[in-house]
């Protein structure tokens, strides 16, 4: 494995959502000996693509990715205007707020604020994660066209799809079903689906002039919100976003 394997496969892990891994844990993860993953990490700490905490020992992405990742997603106009929503729906729940876009079949989170409750769910800026399986994916793809969606998964319904994990759809016509249901409720909601443990509610918009695509959500651990909670959240979501959109004109929320 040459180093720069080593160093993709331990990005890897941070991309698809883990905020501080031990050496012990990135070395069971990949596969790895331990004298290796421990070589690794400590180069990549060295070059400052990770950073280590000092009390725990655990490694978290460093401040040359994080420089890189903010040079690679300048902020628009939009995305200026999402991070004052994304405060309000924040401040108001105490819930941690993201802001994402679409890039193909996956969901960037773009932006995320931390919220004051004391649990909270942490994807850094730059995660990915496939949009069938979760709340924001599906408030995104049910802001294309259908010809956008057929472009992304084909138009057979019955081509089968990446298990994500539970509850989420199988195939291309479950998940086009979910998508048409988000579409006409304007928000997308799932708990316990591709992240276990996790719920979220979520919204998008897409500025007319631009077409530029952004989706916006609160995302909770599970068992802090129970039905009626997650029907404050969903209104909270659909106020704060939809006032949004109107700002901007878009065509779906001036419905």
């Amino acid at each position: 494995m040459s180093i720069l394997d080593g160093v993709q496969r331990v990005l890897s892990l941070y991309a698809e959502g883990a905020a501080e891994l031990s050496f012990t844990e990135v070395a069971a993860r990949l596969a790895m000996p331990k004298s290796t993953a421990s070589r690794l990490l400590n180069q990549m700490e060295k070059y400052g693509m990770l950073d280590q905490d000092a009390a725990t020992r655990r490694y978290r992405p460093g401040a040359l990715l994080a420089q890189a990742v903010r040079a690679g997603m300048a902020a628009t106009p939009l995305d200026e205007a999402c991070r004052a929503v994304l405060t309000r729906l924040s401040d108001d729940s105490g819930l941690t707020a993201y802001l994402s876009t679409l890039n193909q079949r996956e969901t960037v989170v773009l932006q995320r604020l931390n919220g004051s409750h004391p649990v909270q769910v942490l994807s850094p800026p730059g995660s990915r994660r496939a949009a069938s399986g979760t709340a924001m994916g599906r408030a995104l793809l049910s802001r294309l066209t259908d010809t956008e969606f057929q472009t992304l998964y084909g138009a057979d319904p019955a081509q089968s799809l990446p298990m994500e994990g539970r509850d989420c759809p199988a195939t291309v016509g479950d998940l086009a079903a979910l998508v048409a249901q988000t579409r006409a409720d304007h928000c997308g909601v799932a708990i316990d689906q591709a992240m276990p443990g996790i719920g979220a509610v979520a919204a998008a918009v897409r500025d007319p002039a631009t077409g530029e695509l952004r989706g916006l959500c609160l995302s909770f651990v599970s068992f802090q919100a129970d039905a009626a909670r997650v029907a404050v959240l969903r209104e909270s979501v659909l106020q704060h976003v939809g006032a949004l959109g109107r700002e901007l004109n878009d065509p779906y929320w001036l419905n």
